[in-house]
């Protein structure tokens, strides 16, 4: 795909609209924003993963986002919301979806949900083989051990996130860095899914 096939939206809807793709999220991964932006705005606008990279760094430059790395893939902090820039934008055409538009607009947000939880559940594991064993081979024993935390952590955080907490001062301090960013940008539940991934043998390095 290359270019942007636009049906006359002009750069600030365009803007709206990947705030928009945020939703309730703060942090978000660019990955799964881009995704976001094109189902929302799939009527609309399509742009390139370039178009769409250059939109983030001007908004970037505008104040509206910044970005950062969340357990080393590229993600954006949404630091406005939509309204910031609403009055500058031209009214939209309501369009009426039908039962099928529906269905289809009902079925990404489980798939996002998924995605997300399978990649922090990888970027989880890859962080605890780096940090708890570094420079080990990671044989069955090691991977062992590894679920042995992570149900742990899981038990823990299913109580409070306190409790998980006071899990990894315990007994994984190096650890404790990356799950409070999990959790701040992320929330409790997703964690727990990604876990619990780790732990059934979901996600294997």
């Amino acid at each position: 795909m290359v270019g942007t096939i636009d049906l006359g939206m002009g750069d600030e809807e365009i803007e709206r609209d990947i705030l928009r793709s945020f939703g309730w999220a703060i942090i978000e991964f660019e990955e799964t924003l881009y995704q976001k932006y094109l189902l929302l705005s799939a009527h609309q606008s399509l742009l390139s993963r370039e178009r769409f990279e250059k939109y983030l760094k001007d908004m970037h430059a505008k104040g509206y986002v910044a970005p950062l790395e969340l357990l080393g893939s590229k993600a954006w902090k949404k630091l406005v919301v939509e309204d910031d820039i609403e009055d500058t934008l031209r009214p939209r055409p309501i369009q009426i979806a039908g039962e099928e538009d529906r269905e289809s607009a009902r079925r990404p947000a489980k798939e996002f949900v998924v995605s997300d939880s399978h990649v922090i559940a990888s970027d989880i594991l890859h962080t605890m083989e780096s940090k708890l064993f570094p420079g080990q081979e990671i044989d069955p024993r090691v991977r062992e051990r590894i679920k042995q935390h992570v149900s742990e952590m899981r038990r823990a955080l299913s109580k409070s996130r306190r409790e998980l907490m006071e899990y990894l001062k315990r007994e994984a301090p190096s650890l404790r860095q990356t799950m409070e960013l999990i959790l701040d940008s992320r929330g409790e539940d997703l964690l727990l899914v990604s876990l619990r991934l780790i732990e059934t043998g979901a996600i294997d390095h």
